[in-house]
């Protein structure tokens, strides 16, 4: 049989040589930009060529840009892809605990419509409802100090602090910090609050649109009359850093998306055209409303409320609190490779006044937990993977590194040096928890797994087997709910919530 180029204007690829561009690749798969790399060709007739290809049958395209032939649609077809069930089958050999199931309600989504969980739209994270069945199951007494090292928006040290518990949280990213401390403080006026809220609105018709943060695309986010209504309320609200001011501040930064031209559903980025439009000044005065209602509600439980929450804007890198001191501590950390939340915050940073440049922004990127924007020069410091390191992770590093090179270009080379940078940002986080808790409290950590780069990452084992080697006892690992990959569609992954204990003898 003669094999004809599709025709159009992918006609003049030799399609022998695309098809073994494909091949090389595998079930990896390659980007049209990757293809037209190997092949020595422009993006345009690759592109075109694919898309014959794709309607005859031959080639598949999957999440993410990415093309296989159909003979390579399942990464099982690779000798050399371990998959999750070969992962949690050595996890059951190696430490006797096989994977389970938890039934109850898990993602962050169902707190958008409960009291002072409402109060700042954090996209990530586990519901109210999760921590409290925790709270319910913990064989402790009332008065129980309870840590979160990942405190988000708070959602943790509400719960905590509504069961009459201690809440301490560490958070790295500011407006989240300010989310947290803001919605446990449960003592707030609500009365006063409000007449203060009304008086920031009064203050802000008055006065002229101030300067523009520092974002480039600033006068593209917003509409020019809300923008400028924006800089005016900005501009209006009290400084410092005072019970009052603070939440205000937040109820100003709650609005900041729903106003805009943006989204979240989760990372950041353009609306649809039809998204409703909302005025700055009715949304700002709705929103203080709101949490005033809250407020009042939250007075009636007020002889059960816990002591002061405690909120650290720090890096839980760097957590020191008095050895056995904690109870239990409850946390979901940024999972591999996964959400930048500088860029997803960027717009809250700058209006807020916690960044005044990009350089602020990079420095707090830099800080937080690997992600597959860390600059370059940090990932190159974690290329060569230590000797010392769990057999598993040197696998899955090597495996990405390969697949990497197999692919001959990708959007960073130094992928391998992010997830191994990304471990190594965990462990201190682990290694402290266990000094804080005392013997027989527990860890219990939502997390979930990756696939990057043609490789199967068990994010939810390899932390699990990190808390085994700094002492902790392994509970449990628990599937809460299935996800999509985003890098090709019909890969399942997991969200699970992994349980450590630090043994009744330990020191």
């Amino acid at each position: 049989m003669v094999d004809r180029a599709p025709s159009g204007p992918g006609a003049s690829l030799d399609p022998k040589a695309l098809r073994q561009a494909l091949v090389e690749t595998g079930a990896i798969g390659s980007t049209v930009r990757q293809i037209a790399g190997r092949m020595g060709a422009n993006v345009p007739p690759v592109a075109a060529a694919l898309t014959a290809l794709e309607e005859r049958g031959e080639v598949l395209r999957l999440g993410r840009g990415l093309w296989v032939l159909r003979d390579f649609s399942e990464l099982s077809e690779r000798e050399d892809f371990a998959d999750p069930a070969s992962y949690a089958e050595r996890f059951h050999a190696e430490g006797g605990v096989g994977l389970g199931t938890y039934r109850g309600p898990i993602t962050f989504r169902a707190n958008e419509e409960l009291p002072v969980h409402r109060w700042w739209p954090y996209v990530q994270g586990y519901s109210a409802e999760f921590v409290a069945d925790l709270l319910r199951r913990a064989e402790q007494p009332d008065g129980r100090t309870v840590l979160d090292p990942f405190c988000g928006s708070g959602t943790t040290l509400v719960e905590v602090r509504r069961a009459g518990c201690r809440a301490i949280g560490y958070e790295l990213l500011p407006p989240s910090a300010l989310a947290a401390r803001v919605k446990t403080r449960f003592e707030l006026d609500p009365t006063r609050f409000e007449a203060e809220a009304r008086s920031v609105e009064r203050r802000a018709r008055a006065r002229k649109p101030g300067r523009l943060p520092f974002l480039r695309e600033t006068a593209q986010h917003f509409l020019p009359d809300v923008l400028a209504d924006l800089l005016r309320l900005r501009d209006a609200l009290p400084s410092g850093d005072a019970s009052l001011a603070e939440a205000l501040r937040l109820t100003f930064g709650r609005i900041l998306i729903p106003v805009s031209r943006l989204r979240r559903s989760p990372c950041l980025g353009y609306g649809p055209t039809e998204k409703p439009r909302r005025e700055v000044f009715p949304s700002f005065a709705t929103a203080a409303a709101e949490m005033a209602t809250d407020l009042r509600a939250l007075r009636r439980d007020r002889g059960s409320w816990g002591p002061a929450a405690t909120v650290v804007e720090g890096d839980a890198r760097g957590l020191e609190l008095p050895k056995g001191s904690v109870d239990l501590a409850i946390t979901s950390p940024p999972y591999v490779n996964g959400m930048d939340y500088v860029m997803n915050y960027k717009l809250d940073l700058a209006w807020l006044g916690y960044a005044s440049s990009y350089a602020d922004l990079s420095r707090l990127r830099t800080a937080q937990v690997s992600c597959d924007n860390l600059r370059r020069d940090e990932a190159a410091r974690y290329l060569q993977v230590d000797p010392s390191s769990d057999p598993w992770l040197k696998e899955i590093l090597t495996s990405i590194e390969r697949n990497v090179r197999t692919k001959g270009s990708y959007r960073r080379q130094d992928v391998h040096g992010i997830v191994n940078r990304y471990f190594a940002d965990l462990r201190p986080v682990l290694a402290g928890v266990y000094r804080a808790l005392a013997p027989g409290g527990k860890f219990v950590l939502v997390i979930g797994d990756s696939l990057l780069a043609g490789t199967y990452i068990p994010g939810d084992l390899l932390v699990a087997r990190q808390g085994a080697e700094l002492g902790f006892e392994v509970a449990s690992v628990e599937v809460a709910r299935t996800r999509r990959s985003g890098q090709r569609r019909s890969f399942r992954l997991r969200e699970s919530i992994v349980t450590l204990v630090k043994p009744t003898a330990a020191a």
